[in-house]
């Protein structure tokens, strides 16, 4: 009877689990075409820096996840950024539908959510330079999960990767929100080994960057927080010795909207932690 019972318990949950995967999978294309919409609404109003279109195509619908590929159109391009008119930055996208994604199963975690999604960049003509700094590795990968009640969580990992004379190892940056609006917006984040060549006999280099950042947009167009950025442990170096030593050079930033006004205050800090000059601390 208990094994009977069991096996019932087992097959109902099945049952449920299967239906609501059905069901959250039927909402995953509409809700990228209502992102697009909005996203290309915006344009028209002119929220955005450049004319951009984002679409999405070969949308492919399973069971137990869904794949297509998001596109970002520079329509008339990027002259600063070097952008031609109709470049793409194009997205791979694997999406698993809830309320229990296979890969969180397999992590152990058990918390209901509306989707998971991973998202890796196509290497093209427009990030094909990418690839090349990140030694044909993907630069960029994403882990996102959406919970049920609209909040977010994204962990995006760097590959290392070396641009000219400019040059970091691993990184990885974790971002965590209410919603949509941006609401309550943290993200935290850490790059090691950075290294800035000044010439062939000169550089500076640093163990880490880390990030630690909380803010929120008011009337969604106003953000307002607070940032912390540091550089840590830094070395000047000169002909392979050590000149100088910080460890840490901190920005601190304070966003501030005036109180009834369209407009908001920027308050920027730095500060540096204990620098030495050969043995002496200055």
């Amino acid at each position: 009877m208990i094994r009977k019972s069991a096996t019932g318990v087992i097959v109902a949950l099945a049952v449920i689990w299967g239906g609501g995967t059905w069901y959250t999978g039927t909402q995953i294309q509409p809700s990228v075409e209502k992102f697009i919409k909005d996203f290309n609404d915006a344009k028209k109003k002119g929220e955005h820096a450049y004319d951009m279109t984002l679409s999405y195509q070969n949308f492919d619908k399973g069971f137990f996840n869904s794949r297509f590929q998001m596109q970002m159109t520079f329509d008339n391009g990027a002259p600063d950024l070097n952008i031609k008119p109709g470049q793409k930055v194009v997205f791979d996208v694997d999406v698993e539908h809830g309320p229990l994604p296979i890969t969180m199963l397999m992590h152990g975690n058990v918390i209901p959510a509306l989707a998971a999604a991973k998202v890796n960049l196509v290497n093209n003509e427009l990030t094909q330079p990418l690839f090349i700094a990140a030694k044909n590795k993907s630069p960029v990968e994403a882990t996102l999960r959406f919970a049920f009640g609209g909040s977010f969580s994204t962990t995006l990992d760097v590959a290392p990767a070396e641009y000219g004379k400019f040059s970091f190892g691993e990184g990885q940056f974790t971002f965590n929100g209410d919603g949509s609006s941006l609401s309550n917006l943290d993200i935290e984040g850490k790059v090691e080994d950075i290294v800035l060549q000044l010439s062939p006999m000169n550089k500076v280099t640093a163990k880490s960057f880390t990030i630690d950042s909380l803010a929120r947009l008011e009337e969604k167009k106003f953000p307002v927080g607070e940032s912390e950025s540091k550089f840590n442990q830094i070395n000047i170096i000169n002909h392979g010795e050590d000149v100088a030593q910080i460890d840490a050079f901190v920005a601190k930033t304070r966003l501030d909207r005036v109180k009834d006004k369209d407009y908001i205050n920027v308050n920027l800090t730095y500060e540096l932690d204990k620098l030495t000059k050969g043995n002496q601390q200055l």
